[in-house]
């Protein structure tokens, strides 16, 4: 290692003449330390959607070879559909057979209600697999069956294959790459050279080519086809794919048998192997064969000809025609040497005039007018026999000739193209529609006749009525009765008006049901006529038949006039034709149905002339770059042999191919490619017409082969084309599939399924022309490419060049490890051992591998697009790609030209010294490093492009040992010498630089060297040049090396150097991982609270001043702790994203890791069981901040996600074993009660004492009197503390509540109990509930109501502060306060709030402030509030003076409301049984009921409840039992559900559907009929539930408002300023309480009912919204409330007490019915 003093700048060395022979001084001397083996099994987990589908972000699934077996596992998640009654389905072979791409095997789930569903597969062989699931969703109803079974979409997975390669000595140190005789090639690793096999000469010939390919680098060799070639002698044009060419055999050799010339290839190839470490790759064409072929001749069906094709049958005629054409150009007095494009014109021209006439292609497209006729006559005179019902429903005569048409062409067949006149109606169908044209033909005219006499009817009409008026006046005046029977008429006069009134009515009744047919038939016409409409919007004429016409069949209306009727003299006078008058003649239906033919062949006519357009325009393009373009091969004069087109047909002669065989099998389609075509389309199919349009670069000597939908379309050809792919399979390691885009993908799968049979671990590349990344994705997974074709010559300038280095070459520096995201966990290992150590790697879905290509076989050469110059930088670049790479044999040796295929003879040179030839030197250095760097692991990858340089760096991502190459393209003739790029910098503190060579290309001679028989390139040298300058530097970054390039550094540069950064870098990783655990094992919850969470406001409220961390340009994070920079750090870590803005910061600066640190520091006064955890934060810092600036951000990343993965250890470790248990699913909703439960200074749970508290929701309840709501921390106390075993925090809250209970309520707002409000109803009776639940769950059991209570307020007296003497001067035990509570409730509360007014609440009016609830004793129902409050959780009030809802409750619902009556249903059931048991002092209450004093017993009360509750707030489905029910019925707007309320100010709101109901079923479903319940919450289900909260009104309430927007002050009061808070948004608690009633009563009267497991399937499959955003939020919670339909609502809080708590008390309920739960 050159050392470079940091006091000045010292050159390197120029390297002597033998360096580039010998490096081996240079050794690396981490190299054996820098690869890691994993000894625990790898367990690769691979999450599905619920759907069983891959998504869209694993559309591809990468896996690597299986060197060591590991496990594959597929997760599906519990509770999403594809896991219900799941099996798997993979055509892995699970079992150890052989591998059969149909053979799918299958394993089915034990469980996948409340467990993740996983399958695990043993990975023990390469090769592309196809997987899918079967299912089965659910029963709704009891005795239900699950539904139907179906099938999830397949998705795949590839497996890179195992590839072995002879191990190398490395080429800068004696060191082997392996301690064995080999080692395995990591596809990274390939390096690949193509050859011409037919230029290698015979195989005698080969050893010294294969010795220097070795030399050179390379490991492996791509032969073109080596089969037999057709005449055009190009190896692609295969005339026979069992037999190798002769002319790769000695003379001696060329008469031996097929098997015998197959063992001479087969022992070079191993010779390669074995003593060369090169493997062998070949193509595969599979798409055609020579055109010569002799079993073409033989088997003319494998190809696409007239016969099996006549949809080919136009484009043969033309080819014919235009072949004729060019043999008589001069006969036409047309040029056949093109020199302009006049010349051009008149020969297209010449088409037009002496070709396409004579053709009448137009036949091809057209129905045949006359013949059609002719056969309908036919027909007619034999009175031939038709479905009569075919038009039945249709007026045909009322559509206009171009519907007539359109409906008559749905009768076309076939439909696609075939031979002249392919097109015909089907008779039956023609007869059918004539019939009925001529049918409703005679209906129109008789309907055209009535409506002519429409005008004397209604005259007669009129005189009529006006004739019974005139007599009805009359007998008035004449004093006798009417009609209304008032008077009356003189009996002579009645009849006669009578019989007017009866004509009218007759009359009327005749014209209305006539002209009601006609006004229909009208109708129709019109909307018939829409298809003007639906043409401007591009509607194709099947849509418009489909859709108008298809109307009017279904709205029409046919009639017929009944001669037989009786009828009255209008109807007689009324002028109808008789049938035979007005029927069409014979003449006129052949007249009519040739009008609708011609109409029919209309769009015909409008294809044919659009199609001659484009076979007239690429004739004349391909005409222009065959004979004129400067850049196209300038064939010539046009002649016999070189006709101006390229034939698409071959024609086979009829001698050669034998009698069996028709005449219409001999023509036979070529090969060919179209631009931009779509690659799932055979363009020689019925499905594409590029053959007649001219379409199709073909390739004449290539016969396209047919190989139909599957084998039993043609199966000598499936046959034969298999024995050639497995007989190549057996001898070559790989293939490369020719022409894979344009390959059938069935086909294709078929064969390699066979090769991989024969070669598990075959390697597959393909070069595809798609045009898609979607298409191209869908062809490597299905058929298991391993390695797609790229070419760095694509680039058109450096920064192109860059981009393609950088897309294909490998991860960048610095990536975010797979150890960052994997977990540790035990697995059955493929082996079979079970709990074996494992380490779990999620897969994120990876894009297709590259085989980067310097230059292809079939492209120009760097000389020809470029300069030959960069013939050097060009491959060095693309040999520093961590991908696998390749060259062409010749460009090494800078061959100027590309080399023809088919017509190039010369032999490739066998050189004495090749390394010294052309950029042979410095190939070799590169193409060695390139296979080590990836066998030893560098596959991280800077780039930097500056001007015409570019920078590679490759590391390894530990050591960060690497190799640096600085090339100065040459795609110009740039030939300024001097070096401009900007000094680079390399930084870390012991950071290294070693020089292995600096090259200049130099060319001597612009042409090659002219050598007999053998193919040369371009005279050129590699120049040594001056090496760069170096010096240490530093910056606010930290110590660097910075290097400049020597002044001269001409285009067609490189320079290689060595690399390394720091030597401390390569356990730093290790180090930064250890010691968590031991830095958090002494934190509790509430320090755990500080360590992980604390958003802004808690943060200034504990340490003013500081609030959470701001990224720029990313914004504030969620919280100050660890979570708050894991929710930018996770998605990082998952999808490596090193451009995130996160990650500049922390490049920039140390912040972050100050403030981590400072922070910490800042809390130890409160919190100092910290301080080992700030110390373990400040030591990795200090070693981070040593690291390159562009490392930080991973290891931030890993520093954080370790310290992340602690913390959730710490606390789960303090959690009870439900959470332990639980899952990801459950512990992170038990981590939400660390969120909520810390420590602020502005309130607490006692005004004096302080201490942790329960923060409603984040952030914006927080502190001060705003944090501590009595209802929301009782409706979650049970899921956040109970259920996760945080008893002390449970019983701090019901003690702190307790002590501050007054007037038999506990506060809505604590305030520490400064100054509590008590303006809420129902929180006591949840305070009653979570007393009962601690007595259930914690181990003071029923002891804890002995728990004395300090009391915050004297007895009997109003208001004291708090530091009053007064103020805490008694007890209570808890009993004492439970009894207080349900007396004062027995007796009637009623009270004006203290302070009451604006200093109390700003927005209630005056009559709000006065609490007021009694007992109903003919119900037991609790009532309170009025219409000015809202004392239950729908407690919006208005604050709109714009919109005047300010002071006025949204929902005030007074009454009894349904959930307090549940509530105290469960507290009177509670303590009664506690009396009973002798647990509770009291029996009961005294009470004063309508004036008269009683003792009620608490189980009277609860079962007087008990009687009313059905009566009173059930709504029956049937209202024939409303008269069992106190009802209502006219303000019922659903039945089946329960009231919201009883006697509320507003009786319509009572009947509201609401989600509060099932509060009531939770806390006492005795209460409920089972029924009845089931029904109300299926309806719930269907009509609240939202994705993730319930709506908290029926969305077909007329106040139903579904989007929450604090901010609008508008005028609109049913939302100005979120009034409708509990109007429709959709709030997450109630949904848990909405499951656990489910859960509840679908078990008893549901499909639960016979199996437990479908109703838990149902909820946790109601759950996955929930789990998705809990995973994926910031906030690492759920959210308060959504907007309509889960709209993310951003006034709510984004994570909330109590919608955690409720979701973990359902899971809770889930455990106690008896089923294991384990949710990740």
């Amino acid at each position: 290692m050159v050392y470079v003093s940091p006091q000045g700048l010292r050159r390197i060395p120029l390297l002597d003449a033998t360096t580039f022979h010998d490096l081996k001084q240079f050794a690396f001397k981490h190299h054996e330390s820098v690869k890691q083996v994993e000894d625990r099994v790898v367990v690769y987990k691979l999450k599905l959607e619920d759907d069983g589908s891959l998504g869209h972000d694993k559309k591809y699934i990468r896996l690597p070879p299986p060197e060591k077996p590991y496990i594959l596992r597929l997760n599906l998640k519990s509770g999403s559909p594809v896991s219900h009654n799941t099996t798997f389905y993979t055509n892995y072979p699970i079992d150890g057979s052989q591998y059969e791409g149909k053979k799918f095997h299958s394993i089915k789930s034990l469980t996948g209600f409340t467990r993740t569903v996983n399958f695990d597969i043993a990975i023990k062989q390469s090769g592309s697999f196809e997987f899918y699931f079967e299912y089965t969703l659910p029963a709704q109803n009891p005795g239900e069956k699950s539904q139907n079974t179906r099938k999830s979409p397949h998705g795949y997975f590839s497996v890179d294959p195992i590839l072995h390669v002879m191990s190398r000595p490395r080429i800068l140190s004696p060191d082997k790459t392996s301690d064995g005789p080999t080692v395995s090639l990591p596809i990274d690793g390939i390096v690949i050279q193509t050859v011409l096999p037919k230029l290698l000469g015979p195989i005698s010939r080969w050893e010294p080519l294969i010795k220097s390919i070795s030399d050179l680098g390379y490991n492996m060799v791509h032969f073109v086809p080596m089969q037999v070639r057709g005449n055009s002698d190009s190896p692609f044009s295969i005339y026979n794919q069992l037999e190798f060419s002769n002319d790769l055999f000695d003379e001696q050799d060329q008469h031996k048998s097929v098997e015998e010339k197959n063992e001479i290839v087969s022992n070079i190839l191993k010779k390669m192997e074995n003593e060369y470490g090169v493997l062998s790759l070949t193509d595969v064409v599979w798409n055609h064969t020579a055109h010569n072929c002799q079993w073409l001749k033989e088997h003319p069906e494998a190809a696409y000809n007239v016969h099996n094709s006549p949809h080919l049958s136009a484009a043969y005629e033309l080819d014919t025609a235009l072949l004729h054409y060019s043999e008589n150009l001069k006969s036409y007095n047309l040029p056949t040497r093109i020199n302009s494009e006049k010349d051009i014109d008149a020969i297209i021209n010449g088409i037009k005039t002496h070709v396409l006439p004579k053709l009448r292609l137009w036949e091809f497209y057209t129905i045949d007018v006359k013949a059609s006729i002719e056969e309908l006559r036919k027909a007619l005179e034999n009175d031939e026999e038709t479905d009569d019902t075919l038009f039945k429903e249709f007026d045909v005569a009322c559509l206009n000739l171009g519907d007539q048409g359109r409906l008559l062409s749905k009768a076309l067949e076939p439909k696609s193209f075939g031979p002249r006149h392919y097109r015909k109606i089907r008779k039956s169908v023609a007869l059918a529609f004539v019939k009925k044209w001529r049918d409703t033909k005679v209906k129109a005219a008789m309907l055209e006749a009535i409506a002519k006499a429409k005008g004397e009817a209604e005259e007669r009409l009129k005189a009529a009525v006006l004739a019974r008026t005139m007599a009805e006046t009359k007998a008035a005046k004449n004093g006798v009765s009417d009609v209304t029977g008032n008077k009356t008429i003189p009996a002579e006069k009645e009849a006669g008006a009578r019989a007017e009134v009866e004509n009218y009515t007759k009359a009327k009744d005749y014209v209305k049901a006539r002209f009601k047919a006609l006004a229909t038939a009208n109708e129709n016409n019109e909307r018939l006529n829409q298809k003007d409409a639906m043409e401007k919007e591009n509607k194709s004429t099947e849509d418009i038949t489909s859709t108008t016409v298809g109307r009017a069949m279904s709205r029409s209306t046919s009639f017929a006039i009944d001669d037989d009727s009786e009828d009255n003299e209008i109807i007689r006078n009324l002028p109808i034709p008789a049938v035979d008058t007005i029927r069409p003649s014979i003449d006129d239906i052949f007249r009519h149905y040739e009008a609708i033919l011609n109409e029919i062949n209309l769009p015909f006519y409008k294809t044919y002339d659009k199609d001659v357009g484009v076979i007239l325009n690429n004739v004349r393009n391909r005409l222009k770059y065959l004979r004129l373009d400067a850049h196209g091969p300038k064939l010539g004069e046009i002649t016999k042999k070189s006709p101006f087109i390229e034939t698409y047909f071959t024609r086979l002669r009829a001698e050669d191919v034998g009698s069996n065989h028709r005449a219409e099998e001999l023509a036979v389609a070529n090969n060919g490619w179209i631009w931009n075509a779509n690659p799932l389309i055979d363009f020689a199919s019925a499905d594409s017409n590029a053959y007649l349009r001219r379409e199709v670069i073909v390739w004449g000597d290539c016969v396209k082969l047919r190989y139909g939908k599957s084998r039993d379309d043609n199966p000598w050809l499936w046959d034969h084309m298999t024995k050639y792919t497995t007989n190549l399979a057996k001898m070559f390691h790989g293939f490369r599939i020719d022409n894979c885009h344009s390959t059938p993908i069935h086909v294709a799968k078929h064969l390699l399924d066979a090769a991989r049979r024969v070669r598990p671990n075959l390697y597959v590349v393909a070069e595809l022309f798609t045009g898609s990344g979607d298409l191209d994705i869908r062809f490597v997974r299905e058929l298991g490419i391993n390695s797609l074709i790229r070419e760095s010559l694509k680039a058109w300038d450096s920064p192109e060049m860059a981009r393609l280095i950088h897309e294909y070459g490998g991860k960048y520096i610095g990536s975010m490890s797979k150890k960052c995201i994997s977990e540790e966990s035990v697995c059955t290992s493929p082996d079979g051992q079970q709990n074996a150590s494992c380490i779990i790697v999620p897969i994120v879905g990876s894009k297709p591998h590259a085989l980067l290509m310097d230059c292809t076989h079939d492209n120009e050469t760097p000389h020809q697009i470029r300069t030959a110059e960069d013939t050097l930088p060009n491959s060095a670049l693309t040999t520093m790609a961590s991908c696998a790479v390749g060259s062409v044999r010749g460009y090494d040796e800078i061959n100027p030209y590309l080399i023809n295929l088919a017509t190039e003879k010369r032999l490739y040179k066998i050189y004495e010294n090749p390394v010294e030839v052309g950029i042979g030197k410095v190939k070799r250095i590169l193409q060695h490093l390139h296979t080590e760097m990836a066998i030893d692991d560098f596959s991280e990858t800077y780039l930097h492009q500056e001007k015409d340089y570019i920078i590679i760096h490759r590391v390894h991502p530990r050591s960060y040992y690497g190799y640096l190459l600085v090339a100065r393209s040459a795609f110009s003739g740039n030939a300024n010498p001097k070096s401009d790029l900007s000094p680079f910098k390399l930084r870390g503190a012991s950071a290294e630089l070693e020089q292995l060579f600096s090259a200049q290309l130099e060319i001597n001679s612009r042409t090659a060297l002219t050598e007999n028989g053998l193919l040369n390139g371009l005279p050129a040298t590699i120049k040594k040049l001056h090496s760069p300058i170096v010096r240490k530097l530093s910056d606010i970054h930290g110590p660097y090396i910075e290097f400049i390039l020597p002044a001269v550094f001409p285009p067609g540069s490189v320079i290689l150097l060595r690399t390394a950064m720091d030597d401390k870098l390569e356990n730093l990783e290790d180090f930064i991982r250890s010691g968590a655990d031991e830095a958090f094992k002494h934190l509790d919850l509430v320090d755990l609270n500080i360590a992980l969470y604390r958003c802004s406001g808690e943060e200034r409220d504990v340490t003013p001043g500081h609030g959470s961390y701001t990224v720029p340009g990313h914004g504030e994070l969620p919280y100050c702790g660890i979570a708050g920079f894991m929710s930018v750090t996770e998605p990082i870590l998952k999808y490596n994203n090193l451009g995130h803005p996160f990650c500049n910061n922390l490049r920039e600066g140390h912040w972050a890791l100050n403030y981590v640190v400072a922070r910490l520091d800042r809390h130890l006064s409160l919190a100092p069981n910290l301080k080992p955890l700030r110390e373990w934060f400040d030591e990795r810092f200090a070693a981070i901040k040593s690291v390159p600036n562009f490392l930080v951000p991973k290891y931030f990343a890993i520093v954080i996600k370790t310290a992340y993965d602690a913390a959730r250890k710490r606390a789960i470790e303090q959690f009870s074993p439900f959470v332990q248990e639980g899952g990801l699913f459950i512990q992170s909703l038990a981590l939400t009660s660390v969120q909520m439960y810390g420590v602020v200074h502005s309130t607490a749970l006692h005004p004096v004492e302080g201490g942790p508290s329960m923060a409603a929701g984040l952030p914006h309840f927080t502190f001060r009197h705003m944090r501590v709501w009595g209802r929301d921390v009782f409706i979650s106390l049970r899921g956040l503390f109970l259920t996760t075993g945080n008893y002390e925090a449970a019983k701090r809250h019901i003690i702190a509540f307790g002590g501050v209970v007054k007037n038999g309520l506990v506060p809505n707002l604590l305030d520490a109990g400064r100054f509590p409000r008590y303006n809420c109803r129902d929180a006591v009776w949840w305070y009653l509930q979570s007393i009962q639940d601690y007595c259930t769950f914690s181990p003071d059991n029923i002891g804890f109501l002995k728990e004395r209570v300090q009391r915050r307020f004297p007895e009997d007296v109003d208001f004291v502060v708090h530091d009053h003497p007064s103020a805490y001067s008694y007890s209570s035990t808890i009993t004492d306060i439970i009894q207080e509570i349900l007396e004062s409730h027995a007796k009637g509360i009623h009270f004006r709030e203290w302070n009451a007014g604006p200093d109390l609440d700003t927005f209630m009016k005056d009559e709000g402030f006065q609490i007021d609830i009694d007992v109903d004793w003919d119900t037991g129902f609790i009532y309170g509030g009025n219409e000015w409050n809202c004392g239950t959780w729908m407690d919006k009030m208005g604050e709109s003076a714009n919109a005047g809802n300010l002071g006025i409750p949204s929902t005030p619902r007074d009454g009894a409301a349904i959930e307090i009556i549940g509530l105290l249903k469960s507290a009177l059931r509670w303590v009664s049984q506690l009396y009973d048991k002798g647990l509770y002092p009291y029996e009961g209450v005294n009470v004063d009921v309508k004036g008269e004093k009683k003792f009620i017993k608490f189980k009277e009360w609860g079962d007087l409840i008990q009687k009313s509750f059905e009566k009173y707030f059930y709504i029956p489905k049937d209202s024939a039992f409303d008269s069992q029910h106190v009802i209502n019925s006219k303000l019922v707007n659903r039945r089946g559900i329960y009231k919201d309320t009883y006697r509320s100010s507003k009786e319509y709101a009572d009947y509201q559907l609401r989600p509060n109901f099932p509060v009531a079923m939770v806390t006492a479903p005795e209460l409920f009929d089972e029924q009845h319940a089931m029904e109300a919450l299926r309806i719930a289900k269907e009509v609240l539930a939202g994705p993730l909260g319930m709506r908290t009104l029926d969305p077909t309430d007329w106040a139903y408002r579904g989007v929450y927007d604090n901010s609008n002050d508008g005028t609109d009061k049913s939302i100005a300023k979120g009034w409708n808070y509990h109007q429709g948004p959709e709030w997450l608690w109630c949904t848990g309480v909405f499951l656990r009633a489910y859960l509840y009563f679908d078990t008893r009267a549901g499909a639960g009912k016979d199996n437990i497991h479908e109703t838990i399937y149902t909820i946790v499959h109601h759950l996955l919204p929930h789990r998705k955003t809990i995973e994926t939020s910031p906030w690492g919670g759920l959210p308060e409330l959504t907007n309509k339909d889960g709209a993310e609502c951003h006034h709510a809080c984004p994570t909330q007490a109590w919608s955690s708590a409720a979701i973990l008390d359902l899971l809770y309920d889930i455990r106690k019915s008896g089923t294991p739960i384990t949710i990740e």
